[in-house]
């Protein structure tokens, strides 16, 4: 049984313009983010830890059990999806707190979900991504939501090998830059440039931050 004591990180999101897309395009798009779940799964080595579902035509959730994961995972959305279609994107918002988790993500309820699906909604026009709750202060509050619309501003421009080169790096137990090389068959300078094109080292610096203040908070709730 999941421990609902504990919060949790829900991602909720839709597909940017999805009717614009052609089936073949919005499958590869939704076929990424189930993807994307597997793979954040593997961060925990705990399955159960990361639950995904699609859900109203072109949306979808994602639920992390651990909700330092936010950032980096919301990353990787973005990555698989622009991975998978040149033209494909997500509006997301981010929700951390308590949930009681239902036989399914449709039947869960509790202020994560409440807090990503009114983020979605609240999503002003600039802005494709968001997140609320989880940190003790509104200072924190207030940065983690600065980090969050800077980090999606940062990332848009991504191309598929960009974005591809990225997930290879951004990962906790990330390969070298040699090994990716390898894998792709092509020069380590060639990935630097990728990586650094898809400001790749400020971005992780981002989610380094993210995840350490949030490391923080929670010891802060535990002490307090």
């Amino acid at each position: 049984m999941p421990d609902t004591s504990r919060p949790v990180c829900v991602l909720t999101g839709d597909i940017v313009k999805s009717t614009s897309l052609v089936p073949a395009e919005f499958e590869a798009v939704m076929g990424a983010l189930e993807t994307v779940a597997g793979t954040v799964a593997a961060w925990h080595a705990a399955p159960a830890a990361v639950c995904y579902a699609r859900f109203r035509g072109d949306g979808w959730q994602l639920l992390l059990a651990e909700p330092q994961w936010a950032l980096r995972a919301s990353l990787f959305a973005r990555a698989a999806i622009r991975r998978a279609c040149d033209d494909g994107e997500t509006r997301l918002a981010a929700g951390i707190g308590i949930a009681d988790r239902g036989a399914t993500l449709a039947s869960s309820t509790g202020m994560a979900f409440e807090l990503a699906g009114h983020g979605l909604e609240s999503l002003k026009t600039h802005q494709l991504w968001m997140i609320d709750g989880g940190f003790s202060s509104a200072a924190e509050r207030s940065l983690a939501q600065g980090l969050f619309c800077v980090c999606d501003a940062f990332s848009r421009d991504w191309t598929a090998r960009q974005a591809d080169i990225f997930m290879r790096l951004a990962a906790p137990d990330a390969p070298t830059m040699a090994h990716v090389a390898d894998a792709l068959s092509v020069q380590p300078q060639t990935v630097q440039t990728h990586f650094a094109r898809a400001g790749g080292h400020a971005l992780l610096d981002a989610v380094d931050a993210f995840e350490r203040a949030h490391a923080s908070a929670e010891q802060g709730d535990v002490s307090g």
